[in-house]
């Protein structure tokens, strides 16, 4: 090679070839070595002295920058690590390159003169990794495929799978299966930028599941890389951006707030944490194989700076992530759902939430009911056994997470808990005594039934969650996962004590592991649960032959939403209240006087806040998503 170039390569990739090229010639010689060569002395000191004489060539040709006899070596080492290398090597490599074949050329000699090649070659290879000579020889470099089977092997909990399969699956996308070592702290920046412009639900429309036709509909949808998937997003976003960056009749704050609500959520800054601490896992798995020159991943601090740098100078830039905050339901949106035709009568099974006279008592009936009296999670109720309807001292209770199937979130995920009074009242410990042979083991075995994979929640929740939205229920935030916030709130509220509560919702309650407490407990966590008064009339059905919801008396006003707009400052520049029910506009505010554009005085926003306390008194409000434009409306409320 006589045209030079200076280009540089990252040091990580630097070592990575060069061990790739050390462990190809270091296992050729040890290979030659083992089969006792046939040589004659003469043919061996012929050859010593070649070996002498190309190490002189190569570091003359060196002086030079021309590479051209040790380059197809580097290449053949590069590709085998997926690393491009260009048309020519660059010098940096080359002459490391050069100085480590120089250095393999003096060992080759030194064992076709005798000395054992593995004993020469040991400090060579600790430069390079902390095995055996033997185990690198025979041990290629650790890719990332490679760190993913290992960490999963260190961190074998579901939990953990699912977070190192996320990141790892991202990481081979970017970056290829590239050994581990050839990612810079420089790469990581990068990859977490490209990161945090993922749509949230990514990966969940492009059709790619277990249920795909063979020939779908939409062929290009099962063609979407994560890329296409961004510059989808992207593209809808700018669209978005135009049309509200136009309307110059609103404030800055109040265009952010808008597309806030409209832009497409990417990966909240918490996954973004959670995935940086799954490539920590994999790069620890690198280190496990032996990879003495594994990088470690970024700190958190980096990963918001690198989020943070690639973001646009645009005073209307808003990065949506929409996080879960998880709110307790309002007795309103209770009510409305537990007088819905799921429990007062349906059309059908595949109907629920079309009136009817039809109530079908299965997973989508208790289950909710369970998770919203005893704040279980959603798992632990659908592996329920029959067998785990147990009476301890007297009380019906459910025994959760004790069998050796049934593994909770921690330990104190298992335990007894007494069934809430409101459940028996709806004939719960009648339906399990009445369940036949034919039922199976299962208490909801037809949950069971729609996932074909080793996840009960997701099924259930989509197959809710559908019932929800036609129910007008669904609800980021008040999701069905938020109804165990809501039992602690409500519990709560009732002087409940927080051992009592972490006990019955399975959290750490102290040193004393929940499965011995609440055993022992079960008359008080039977008082403690029943606490939380759901107002339901409960009573005998003739047409049904088991009791029925028939009324709840929580919440008996409608609901009030408000919509709010923001002016410069960031307070409410216009409020709307509507009734949930009727959709009537009841209350309607407006800063500036519409005939003269002038603020109202000090003396007349006030008087407009008391008529808004007036209106709204204590129903139950629905406020809007965003946060400023919540705080908005809560300075205005404490107006009056």
């Amino acid at each position: 090679m006589t045209e030079t170039t200076l280009d540089s390569i990252p040091e990580g990739k630097i070592h990575t070839i060069l061990t790739e090229l050390l462990r190809r010639t270091l296992a050729r010689i040890i290979s030659e070595q083992d089969a006792a060569s046939e040589l004659s002395d003469a043919d061996i000191d012929a050859r010593i002295h070649r070996l002498e004489t190309e190490s002189v060539t190569l570091k003359r040709k060196a002086r030079r920058n021309d590479f051209a006899l040790v380059e197809p070596m580097v290449a053949d080492a590069a590709g085998a690590c997926n690393i491009a290398l260009g048309d020519s090597i660059p010098h940096d490599l080359g002459r490391r390159a050069v100085d480590l074949i120089r250095q393999l050329m003096d060992l080759e000699g030194r064992a076709a003169d005798g000395e054992d090649a593995r004993t020469i070659a040991e400090p060579l290879v600790g430069h390079h990794s902390t095995v055996s000579v033997d185990t690198f020889v025979t041990s290629p470099q650790v890719s990332l495929s490679e760190c993913w089977s290992q960490a999963l092997k260190l961190y074998p909990s579901k939990s953990m799978k699912g977070n190192i399969d996320a990141i790892a699956k991202l990481a081979l996308t970017y970056f290829g299966d590239v050994p581990a070592p050839t990612i810079r702290d420089e790469d990581q920046e990068n990859f977490f930028a490209w990161m945090a412009r993922l749509p949230k639900d990514h990966g969940k429309k492009h059709g790619k599941n277990r249920f795909c036709r063979l020939t779908p509909k939409h062929p290009e949808k099962y063609q979407r890389t994560k890329d296409d998937e961004i510059a989808i997003a992207d593209l809808a976003d700018e669209e978005i951006m135009r049309t509200i960056r136009g309307h110059n009749h609103l404030s800055n704050v109040e265009k952010r707030a808008l597309l806030a609500e409209q832009l497409t959520p990417r990966l909240t800054m918490q996954t973004l944490k959670r995935n940086r601490d799954g490539l920590s896992r994999m790069f620890r798995a690198a280190k496990d194989l032996g990879c003495k020159n594994a990088p470690d991943a970024i700190s958190y601090k980096a990963v918001g700076r690198a989020v943070a740098t690639a973001a646009p100078d645009d005073p209307l830039y808003v990065r949506v992530t929409r996080p879960k905050l998880r709110m307790p339901w309002t007795e309103e949106r209770l009510r409305r759902f537990l007088t819905s035709p799921i429990y007062t009568g349906c059309f059908s099974e595949h109907r629920r939430w079309r009136p009817g006279t039809t109530i079908i008592r299965d997973s989508l009936y208790w289950v909710p009911l369970i998770v919203l009296t005893i704040g279980s999670r959603i798992e632990e109720i659908l592996l329920l056994k029959r067998s785990n309807f147990v009476r301890r001292n007297g009380v019906d209770c459910l025994a959760i997470g004790l069998d050796c199937d049934q593994h909770g979130k921690t330990e104190d995920a298992s335990r007894v808990i007494p069934i809430p009074q409101s459940l028996l009242d709806l004939g719960f410990a009648d339906w399990i005594r009445g369940l036949g042979d034919e039922h199976g083991p299962l208490l909801f075995p037809e949950a069971a039934r729609r996932s074909e994979i080793d996840d009960l929640t997701g099924p259930f929740s989509k197959a809710l969650n559908r019932i929800l939205d036609a129910l007008g229920l669904g609800d980021f935030d008040e999701d069905f996962y938020a109804l165990r916030k809501t039992l602690s709130s409500m519990l709560s509220a009732e002087d409940v004590a927080e051992g009592q509560r972490q006990a019955i919702a399975g959290h750490k309650a102290g040193t004393i592991l929940n499965r011995h407490y609440t055993a022992h407990r079960t008359k008080e966590l039977k008082a403690a649960v029943d606490r939380a008064d759901f107002q339901l009339r409960i009573e005998e059905s003739g047409q049904h032959g088991f009791p029925v919801i028939t009324g709840c008396s929580l919440s008996g006003q409608d609901a009030l939403a408000v919509d709010v707009t923001l002016d410069d400052a960031g307070e409410a520049d216009e409020i709307r209240v509507i009734n949930c029910a009727t959709k009537d506009c009841i209350f309607a505010f407006e800063r500036r006087d519409a005939a003269t554009g002038k603020a109202l005085s000090r003396a007349d926003l006030r008087k407009a806040a008391t008529c808004f306390n007036d209106i709204v008194g204590k129903t139950s409000l629905v406020l809007p998503k965003h946060h400023l434009k919540r705080l908005a409306v809560e300075h205005f409320h404490a107006l009056g």
